[in-house]
């Protein structure tokens, strides 16, 4: 039996308020700011367009999760630091030069970044889910692509796992809808360019607990396998051992005194740890 995720209206509602209440609480500072005077500065960069991780406010600031978390990080460890954004891909190789001492970009640790990063102690675990309208049938990925129009962002995991099972086939491939962002992700299925969308799980609840996500669900399970998941790592340049290292006293601090999972609640009706 597959998962569908349905949230009823008083929970939603209040899990909307809450969220509302973190991002309001958010700050940012720009990463090009002098460094102040009198404690260490480090410079740290998010996904430019990633919610409920990181996303800008009305007013141009950075807001989401790993906005709040990152001030709690900071905090813990007494230093002084700023955010900025950038695309996912530009995260991995400004870090990896030492442009920014910190990535919350929701990297997953693999070989090849290893080999270019350092990587903290896991701080979430990330999956991969469908989402169509109400009432379409379960179907597994494989199944999926083979029947109906499947949107993912382009250069994705997800973008990747669905080209690896359409293989050479022209059919198949044209059901691979590739798009620039999470937005046209949604938009691709409100106006019918695809039959679903393919996509990271907590931005698929994200998606599902907003208005613009009402009439869809999650078609069958959340996928870990191939590349689709696995637990979610802060990086860091590759020479930076003492700032990893004080990162993750600070962060193993944060899970044990509770101030993770307030922050958690602020933005997932779930724990994501």
């Amino acid at each position: 039996m597959g998962f569908r995720m349905r949230f009823p209206a008083a929970p939603v509602l209040a899990i909307i308020a809450a969220l509302s209440a973190g991002l309001a609480l958010a700050q940012t500072a720009r990463a090009d700011a002098p460094p102040p005077a009198g404690k260490p500065f480090l410079r740290i960069v998010v996904i430019d367009h990633s919610p409920p991780f990181s996303d800008r406010n009305a007013d141009g600031l950075l807001v989401g999760f790993n906005i709040d978390f990152g001030r709690e990080l900071c905090r813990s460890m007494d230093v002084v630091c700023s955010f900025d954004a950038a695309p996912f891909k530009q995260i991995i190789d400004d870090v990896a030069a030492g442009r920014f001492d910190i990535g919350f970009g929701n990297v997953l640790r693999t070989p090849d970044r290893e080999q270019r990063l350092l990587f903290s102690i896991p701080y979430w675990r990330s999956s991969t889910s469908l989402v169509g309208r109400r009432g379409v049938p379960e179907l597994g990925l494989e199944d999926a692509v083979r029947s109906r129009r499947i949107a993912a962002i382009r250069g994705s995991r997800q973008h990747a796992a669905l080209l690896r099972l359409a293989g050479a086939d022209p059919a198949l491939n044209a059901n691979v809808i590739p798009v620039s962002t999470l937005d046209d992700l949604w938009e691709a299925m409100r106006s019918g360019q695809s039959d679903m969308a393919i996509g990271p799980t907590l931005n698929v609840v994200h998606f599902l607990l907003s208005d613009s996500g009402d009439g869809f669900e999650t078609i069958g399970t959340p996928m870990s396998e191939d590349g689709l998941g696995g637990t979610v790592h802060i990086v860091f340049p590759p020479e930076r051992h003492a700032l990893k290292e004080s990162v993750d006293r600070a962060l193993t601090a944060l899970r044990n005194d509770g101030t993770y999972q307030r922050i958690n609640r602020n933005y997932f009706p779930f724990d994501i740890y």
